[in-house]
Parts: C-alpha cells; structure tokens; sequence
C-alpha cells in the first residue's frame, strides 16, 4: 500500500505538471487519480483511526478517562444546553402570552364601555335619531375623558338606523365610520380583527332605543402608542399586517403566495426582518408597526439572554362573508430578556411563587457540588481500579500458562485491592475445582448411564389385548424418575396395570423404582423360558399388593413407602380387578360418568402388616381408564395455583374421542401450559386404557 501510495502520488504530480505546462490532461485521468487517492486516505484513515484507538483504550486508565468524558461531563454539558435552550423557549412563549393577555384585557375592557354605552342609549328618551346620537356622542366623549391615555387612538362609530356619527377619542376628529359586516348578527362581539390591511381591537354592542336600533363600535387601532403599553416592562413589541389581498405568511424563510403578494419573515439574529413583494415581485414597503420607545431590558447578569418569540393573532376577517378567522395574518413578535420576564410573571403570581424558583437554584447547586465530589472519588478510584488491574494482568498471565503458586501479595485496603488476596485463594482453588469438574464430569455420566437402565425397565411397547388400547409415558423431573408404570402379560388374555409412585426424586427414588420392578415381576417368573411353563401368578390383586409391601418394608428405610394401583384385566370377561395402595384414584370415563378406581389400603412399604383389598370393575366398550401420579395434577404456575384434578378432567374429556397418544399428548401440553416453565416440577406419569 505504501509503494501504491507513491505511485498514486507520482502520478497526481505528472498530471498537475501537464496541466502547469501544456493545454491540459484529459479529465478521466484526472478522475483514476481522484479515485486511486480517496482509497489511500481512506485506508490510511481507518489506520490512523486503530492505531489512535488503541493509544486511547488500551491502558485501562485512559478508558476510564473517556468513560467518565462521555458519561458525565457530555450528559451534563447536554442537559444544562437543553435548560438554557428550553429557558429560552419557554420565557420567549411566556412573554408572547403576557402580550397577548394584555391585548385580551383592552378587548374586555372595550367591551364594558360598549356594554355602559349601550345601556345609557336603552334608557334615553330620545325619539330623533340626531337628537338621540348627539347626546349618545357628549356621554360617551365624557365617560372616555379620563381614558384616552389607555385607549390611544380609539375610534368610535355610532348608529340608529341610517344616521351614524364616527369620531375619535383623543382630538374628536373626524373617523371613517366602520361598518358592520353581514355575519355579525350578534348583540355583542368584542376580538381582534382584520380590517382590509389594518388590525384592531374591536368591540360592538348594540340596544333598542326610541328613535330604532342602536350600534356602538369601539375599534382601537394597533399603534405604536398601543404596542408600548402592552410591552411595558417586556420589551419592544412589533406586529406585521399582510399587504392586502395575502392570504398567508409564514415564518422562518417559508413563503406562501397570496392573491396579491408573498410575505415572508426572516428570523436571524438581532430583530426579525419583514418583507412583502407583489404579484409581479416588486418589493413592497411593509414597514412592522413597532413599539415606539420601549427597548430590550438591560440584562440583569451574563446569564440574562436576549429572547424573541413570534406568534398570531388570529384575527377575524372582517369584511368576509362569513364569520372566519385568518390563522396566518396578524402575527406579532415580541422582543425580552428571560429576567423581564421572570419579574412579570412572579409579578401576577405573587411573591411566594418565586420560592419554587429558589429552590430549583439551590438544588442546583447542590448538584454541582455533588459533581465536584464524584470527580474527586472517581480519579482516586481510577488509580485504585488501575493499580489492581495492572497486577492482575501480569498475574492472569503466570496462571493462564499453567504456574498456580503465583501470588499477588496486594494489601487488601478496600474491596478493589482485596481481588488481590481473590485471586491468590483463587489459584489454591482452580486445581481443586478442576478435579471437581472431572469427578463431576464422571458422576454425570454414571447418571446418564442409570437413566438409560432405568429407560428399559419401563415397557418397551405396550402389549396388546384383545378390546384394550393401552399406551403409558414417565417423563422424569431429573436425569432419574421415582414414578413407575409397568404392563405385565399374565397369559389368559389378562394383563397387569401397574401404576407407582416413590416417596422422594432423584437417585434414591429410581433405585426403590427398580426394587419395586424388580419384586414385582419376580412374583411371576421363576427364571425359566416363559415358552416352555404355563404362568402362575396370583390371581388376587390384594395379594400381590400384600407381598410388595412386606418385601418393600424389608429392603427400604422406614421413611421410604410407595403409593401404588395395580390392577389386572380379563379381556374375555371384560372386568377389571385392581387394587388401589394409597394412590390417587384412577379415572375410568364412562359415556357421561366419570368413575373414581378407589379403595384397597394404604400406601406400601410402611406398614409391615398392612391388609389390602381388592375391587372389580366392568370394562364397557367406549370407556376410558386414565391412571397418573401427582406429578400430573401438582405442578404450579406463577401465581402458586396448582393444576388440580379438574383441570386434568376437563382436558381428558374433550380429547377422549381421540387415540390413547394423542390424548396424553393434550394432557403433557396443558400442564407445560399452565405452568409455564419447560422445567418439570415432580415426575410426570400417565397410563391410558381405552375399551
């Protein structure tokens, strides 16, 4: 790559000496040379990049510094910048709203006056329109004597029927008289509208008088006058009337053309700049009705920025049709500083809500203090995590090459030091553990080895029997089960049903399994070829029961016992004998019955003398034995609740119509559903008889 460099490089210097002393290189050569040079930035790049990554992130102790960069100084840098932006945004709005709310007390207040002036026509006595509006003129000229500072050029139009009188506040000039628009038919209205190319705070009232319907208009006009009584203690307030006939304005650069022009807003630092163009893009004068002495407040301290915030007024079209208000005409800005605005708001709340205020600037501070004393612990924690580390990396080193007598020797001073005396008792403790892991390597395989002989003492295949379908499953909790279920052919068309559960899980509960198999079939075979000599077997359940219990009680710990249903089924009479030891009752299912195999004795193993009997049952065709352990009816979910026989019940009735395997299959789904877990909580058996 370094050599491709230099030739890339040679080649860059002939084309520049061409170009230097000739017409000219063509342009695809110039272009192999772009191409072929951005590969070797770019390739020395990403080599620069590794190599000043691995200068940086190598040494744990310069990880640690980037770590604290980007984890505390960053989020702090951001969230103080979003504060500063959010206080920016939020005063500029806030400052907007007081504006505005200043603009909505004058239209109250017009409206009042309408309202006084309207009732003093309803109780004039005047029948002559000129009559009645001259002395509608004189109250209303005094009742507004005392308010033309705070209403400065006010303009008030008066009307009965076709006569009107229109003058102004503060000379008694003559006005233009301001007509009503067709969708007014209210008796009152009072809002900001849009007057042709003029803004103005408007309120109407009217009344019946003696000489016919009386009209009074109060329109005062956004002034210069206006804009510096609703700025005072703000800032300077401008409001920007579209040329006639825009319809829409936008703000930020964003233009929308109207029917007679475009007008825009330039927002940039300082004021924002206005701008109105015509129909055929001459720029036309559109000079913002501004504040006429108010100035930006002085700043309090270094943090008390300048904020600007611009909106609409939202005024009613006053000469539509129908009644509208125009969303993108009558915008306003309004120029402050966040203290000013502070002072205003805290003004109208009261002097006890600036305590919030006070409060966030003490935890403020309390923050940064916190942040001086996490940088403190933090570097003294670095030198500490660094210290350790460095020793452990020269120590992990000995032992991954097989030297254990290595030792730290590291004081343990506080829990970072203390891995050093960790790893020393770690190395005494990894070749310990090692020979652990092979004996438990070998246990688990000796395991392993039980459950596959543990496999084959359980029915390899079910036998079959004239009239009966018989199909039986164990799934273990462990690698070992303590449930038992066996089908033993008894010659005759009979066969046993056995069905067991041992007390306890794991390795001693499989090894009283195969006692209990073991004593069981040695009950009915004496060792010679089954071939060769009839089968004699008890024919009574309650007997073989007997014998398994003295047996077990003989070759077993007393606290060990099995709970134990052995039964045995005559295919040519069709009945079923069996004997149930403390077992859970098996469940013969019988077209709109369910019988309960109960009755026998006690559990085995635990008594030595312990009397047994014996039951029979007829087996109808249609019917359904279904015989489990509680491994089937226990399990929980994760509220605690168990399973229960009923759940089970109702999950074997609706798959009784199905095969014997299919059926176990809904059960062993059903209960996995309901506790939720792949993990079996007890040993799971089940044994399905259909007729």
């Amino acid at each position: 790559m370094a050599r491709f460099s230099v030739w890339v490089l040679a080649y860059g210097l002939a084309l520049w000496l061409v170009d230097r002393f000739s017409a000219g290189a063509p342009g695809f050569l110039w272009l192999l040379f772009w191409l072929a040079a951005i590969a070797v930035a770019g390739y020395y790049f990403f080599r620069l990049f590794g190599s000043i990554r691995r200068y940086f992130l190598w040494h744990l102790r310069r990880r640690l510094v980037l770590t604290y960069f980007f984890v505390a100084v960053v989020p702090i840098g951001l969230i103080v910048l979003l504060i500063g932006i959010a206080a920016l945004i939020l005063n500029g709005q806030f400052a907007s709203y007081l504006v505005l709310s200043r603009l909505h007390e004058r239209i109250d207040r017009l409206d009042q006056v309408g309202q006084v002036i309207a009732r003093y026509a309803d109780r004039s006595a005047k029948s002559s329109p000129e009559a009645s509006l001259d002395d509608l003129e004189d109250f209303t000229a005094s009742e507004l004597a005392g308010q033309a500072s705070y209403f400065p050029g006010l303009e008030i139009t008066l009307r009965i029927g076709d006569d009107e009188r229109a003058f102004r506040l503060e000379d008694r000039a003559m006005a233009k008289p301001v007509v009503t628009p067709r969708w007014l038919s209210a008796a009152r209205f009072s809002g900001i509208v849009l007057d042709g190319d003029q803004l103005a705070s408007r309120a109407i009232a009217r009344a019946r008088t003696r000489a016919g319907e009386f009209v009074v208009i109060l329109s005062q006009p956004f002034t210069p006058g206006l804009l510096d009584q609703v700025g005072q203690g703000i800032g300077p307030v401008s409001v920007m009337t579209p040329a006639k006939g825009t319809s829409n304005a936008q703000r930020s650069s964003q233009k929308t053309s109207g029917q007679g022009g475009q007008f825009s807003i330039n927002v940039g630092p300082g004021r924002p700049r206005y701008s109105v163009t015509d129909s055929s893009g001459q720029l036309v004068d559109a000079k913002p009705t501004t504040s006429r002495s108010l100035q930006v407040p002085a700043p309090a301290n270094f943090l008390d920025y300048t904020i600007w915030n611009f909106a609409s007024l939202q005024p009613y079209e006053w000469n539509a049709a129908t009644e509208k208000r125009n969303m993108d005409a009558g915008f306003f800005d309004v120029t402050s500083r966040i203290v000013a605005v502070y002072r205003q708001v805290l003004s109208l709340l009261g002097q006890y809500s600036g305590l919030w205020w006070t409060a966030f600037a003490v935890v403020g501070v309390v923050f940064l203090v916190i942040e001086l004393v996490a940088l403190v612990i933090s570097w003294r924690l670095t030198r500490s995590i660094t210290t350790t580390v460095d020793k452990l990396n020269v120590a992990t080193e000995r032992v991954k090459a097989g030297d254990f007598t290595h030792r730290i020797n590291l004081p343990a001073h506080d829990q970072l030091t203390a891995l050093g005396e960790a790893f020393d008792g770690m190395t005494a403790s990894v070749e310990r553990l090692l020979k652990e892991s092979l004996e438990k390597t070998r246990l688990e395989g000796e395991l392993e080895i039980a459950r596959e002989v543990q496999n084959r003492l359980f029915p390899q295949s079910a036998p079959e029997v004239a009239g009966l379908h018989l199909y039986g499953l164990c799934k273990p909790a462990r690698t070992v089960s303590g449930d038992y279920y066996d089908f033993l052919r008894l010659g005759d068309g009979k066969v046993a049903l056995v069905v067991g559960d041992i007390s306890g899980k794991g390795i001693s509960a499989a090894l009283l399994m195969a006692t209990l198999q073991s004593a069981l079939h040695a009950q009915f075979y004496d060792g010679k070829p089954v071939s060769s000599l009839p089968l004699a077997y008890p024919a009574a359940t309650a007997e073989v029961v007997s014998r398994l219990n003295r047996q077990i009680y003989a070759s077993t710990p007393r606290e060990k016992y099995v709970t134990l249903f052995y039964g045995v089924y005559d295919s040519i009479s069709g009945k079923l004998t069996y004997t149930n030891a403390g077992h859970l009752p098996p469940m013969l299912f019988r077209r709109n019955r369910i019988l309960r195999l109960e009755g026998g004795g006690t559990v085995v193993g635990l008594f030595p003398a312990a009397r047994y009997e014996q039951t029979e049952v007829q087996i109808e065709p249609g019917d359904l034995l279904l015989a489990f352990t509680d491994g089937m009816t226990e399990p929980e979910n994760s509220f605690g609740e168990e399973f229960g026989e009923e759940r089970l019940l109702e999950v074997a009735r609706r798959a009784l119509a199905s095969p014997p395997e299919v059926l176990m299959d809904e059960i062993y789904s059903s209960v996995s559903d309901w506790t939720g877990s792949p993990e079996l909580q007890d040993d799971m058996t089940l044994v399905v008889a259909q007729a």
